[in-house]
């Protein structure tokens, strides 16, 4: 932050407090000491938070304690015809207890928050209703989550999350569920599947899953000395950027694919294809004509076995 900022920051800060408002400032998730502050001042005196973000509401869920006075989140905006949306934060609560409200910070950052991608196809509903079941893994998946948890076991719990998101089996990998719903989708749709109506690979799932369990321990307070570089982002020019994959999209034989661009007969190791033991193929430039030496040669019994193959 520069003096400049800084200094501004400061300057509006004073004339709140001049006119009444008591302002903060944090170095942190502004969206954490909103909540805690609101939850806070609901001890002494009912309290009303303004705002738009849905980070606030499950906040709020979290910090509020239902012995406080009354908490209220409301929206601002003011749409022609709508009715404002008000929550009372201590109905809620009481309704869905502490344990599940802990939970909702677990399943609000793996469904996509601010500093985490939504899942495709994976919409915030269908998973709060899934967390609702009776015995369902997610209460105990959100505990990993929720927990001071090593990367290792978090990955775990992230895959398992989105086994059950997706509907997988319980003896199905992330791998074979993958294979699965793309097999079922060719023969429903008869149409290209695209990469993504499929679950996650599981190689983006580790580091999803390793952001959530960041911006949860932030949420909690108990971010304390964790690295968001030991937590699947990376620094790039000052700045933090998700680590998105750490493999390939697709086989390195497919992106290594040998081929020749030679003007000449392909006789020599100058030729790449030649020189690798392979011969030329469709994928090769102006050799693909006659005089190339390179090409597979056809036998008779390969003309057999063609015609054959085809029917004549």
């Amino acid at each position: 932050m520069t003096k400049v900022v800084t200094l501004f920051i400061q300057l509006v800060m004073k004339h709140l407090n001049d006119k009444g408002c008591h302002a903060v400032q944090t170095e942190g998730d502004a969206d954490v000491e909103i909540a805690r502050t609101a939850a806070s001042l609901s001890i002494l005196n009912s309290t009303t938070l303004i705002g738009e973000d849905t980070d606030l509401l499950i906040l709020l869920l979290y910090y509020y304690h239902t012995e406080n006075l009354q908490l209220l989140f409301r929206s601002d905006r003011q749409s022609p015809g709508a009715t404002t949306k008000i929550y009372d934060i201590k109905s809620i609560k009481l309704a869905l207890g502490d344990e599940l409200c802990s939970s909702l910070l677990f399943l609000h950052a793996f469904t996509g928050c601010d500093s985490t991608s939504r899942i495709f196809g994976i919409g915030k509903q269908s998973a709060f209703q899934k967390l609702l079941r009776t015995s369902s893994p997610l209460t105990g998946l959100a505990k990993v989550f929720c927990s001071e948890s090593n990367p290792s076991d978090v990955c775990a719990a992230g895959i398992k999350t989105a086994l059950y998101l997706f509907g997988g089996k319980d003896s199905e990998c992330i791998k074979t569920l993958r294979y699965r719903l793309l097999s079922t989708k060719i023969v429903t749709s008869k149409t290209f599947v695209t990469p993504e109506k499929l679950p996650p690979s599981e190689s983006a799932l580790k580091f999803h899953s390793l952001r959530c369990h960041y911006q949860i321990m932030v949420w909690m307070g108990k971010s304390g000395e964790l690295l968001p570089t030991d937590w699947g982002w990376r620094l790039q020019k000052n700045a933090l950027i998700p680590t998105m994959n750490d493999k390939s999209p697709i086989p390195t034989e497919l992106l290594n694919v040998v081929h020749c661009s030679c003007t000449t007969h392909c006789t020599g190791n100058r030729c790449g294809c030649r020189k690798y033991g392979m011969s030329c193929s469709s994928a090769c430039g102006a050799c693909q004509s006659d005089f190339c030496d390179n090409t597979q040669k056809v036998t008779e019994e390969d003309e057999d076995l063609e015609n054959h193959i085809l029917g004549f």
